[in-house]
């Protein structure tokens, strides 16, 4: 009797263990199926898109050149005798800059100038005679070929004289001299690099959308880092029409403010232009964009799952960028998180955790 009962004891054990094991088991199941369900849903940053105002200002790096620059040569020939400019001198329109040796040029003058009015004075006298009949019209014509290349002469050793005189064409600075006292000069030789600096201008590039925004007269800010916290005013005075190698197109803005700082040739500079727009676009931010800005793809959410999507991408303001197709206000597109994420995977917002 005692030993029935110990079998059926053990047999209740036994079948109480395989109970809990069998209950057990498929608990872990469960939870293996509610791991694996959760494990296939992504969690990311969704967003809906929107019309925005767009804002279409820029910026664009830039130097600052002079008004004018220029590498003045000789048109004489002659020794050098005085040199009345040097390096960091500024001079003006029409002042001497070099004397040339001017003695033969000299001579040269005299004896044309003689010539000229000596002729000068046959042709009047043949003119006056050949109306009386005195002189005939072939002895008129004679002396006034004669005439004319006197005057030819006499102008050219004139210019040949003064030109000894050698005078700087434009007001401005010397920044390089390269004559010197007793040196010979040539038609052509490099005498000196002037700059007219008294108004700077600022050349920049901007692409071929942005080259659309602008137009001559335009006003533009103009900062330089040399000297932080001050801003100065530019006007647009040229627009490029055709673009370098690397697609962009220059501008020349004129700057004017410099009395609050010594702004100088060189240094570089930021332009901003400011562009109002009345258009409302679609903007969504920079982290939307999946791939490279030439191949952007962003992924929409449906139905709780994402779908690539091919998208033509405009300019960037800030950490947005303007879509100009492929997609429209009120589609839900995923913004954040986009690492774990591909055609067709189930998401979820994280906002919604």
């Amino acid at each position: 009797m005692k030993k029935a009962i110990s079998i059926l004891v053990l047999i209740g054990l036994i079948a109480v263990i395989v109970l809990i094991l069998l209950f057990n088991r498929k608990r872990t199941l469960e939870r293996t199926r509610l791991a694996s369900e959760v494990s296939t849903v992504v969690t990311v940053g969704i967003d809906v898109v929107k019309e925005e105002q767009a804002d279409l200002s820029f910026s664009s790096n830039g130097s600052l050149e002079p008004f004018r620059e220029l590498s003045f040569v000789s048109d004489v020939s002659g020794r050098v005798l005085e040199v009345f400019a040097d390096e960091g001198t500024h001079v003006s329109r029409g002042q001497v800059l070099v004397q040339a040796d001017e003695e033969m040029l000299q001579a040269d003058f005299a004896a044309s100038e003689a010539a000229y009015n000596t002729l000068k004075r046959d042709l009047e006298r043949f003119t006056n005679a050949n109306k009386s009949g005195g002189v005939t019209d072939q002895q008129l014509e004679t002396i006034r070929t004669q005439f004319i290349a006197a005057e030819s002469r006499y102008i050219s050793s004139r210019r040949r004289l003064a030109d000894a005189r050698i005078k700087s064409p434009i007001s401005g600075t010397v920044i390089k001299r390269y004559v010197e006292v007793g040196a010979y000069l040539n038609p052509g030789a490099r005498l000196f690099d002037i700059i007219d600096d008294s108004q700077l201008k600022a050349w920049c590039n901007v692409t071929e959308r942005q080259v659309l925004l602008l137009k001559k007269g335009q006003d533009v800010r103009i900062r330089c880092d040399a000297f932080p916290g001050e801003e100065y005013a530019g006007t647009i005075t040229f627009v490029g029409s055709k673009a370098d190698r690397s697609m962009n197109y220059p501008v020349e803005i004129s700057v004017s403010g410099r009395d609050k700082k010594e702004l100088k040739a060189g240094m570089y500079v930021t332009a901003y232009f400011d562009i109002a727009s009345v258009e409302k676009v679609i903007m969504i931010p920079r982290s939307a964009i999946a791939g490279s800005v030439k191949n952007a793809k962003v992924y929409t959410v449906t139905g709780g799952r994402a779908a690539e999507k091919e998208v033509i991408v405009g300019p960037m303001t800030g950490n947005k960028v303007e879509i100009l197709s492929g997609l429209q206000a009120g589609d839900s597109i995923i913004v954040s998180g986009l690492i774990n994420v591909s055609d067709g995977v189930s998401v979820m917002n994280k906002s919604d955790r």
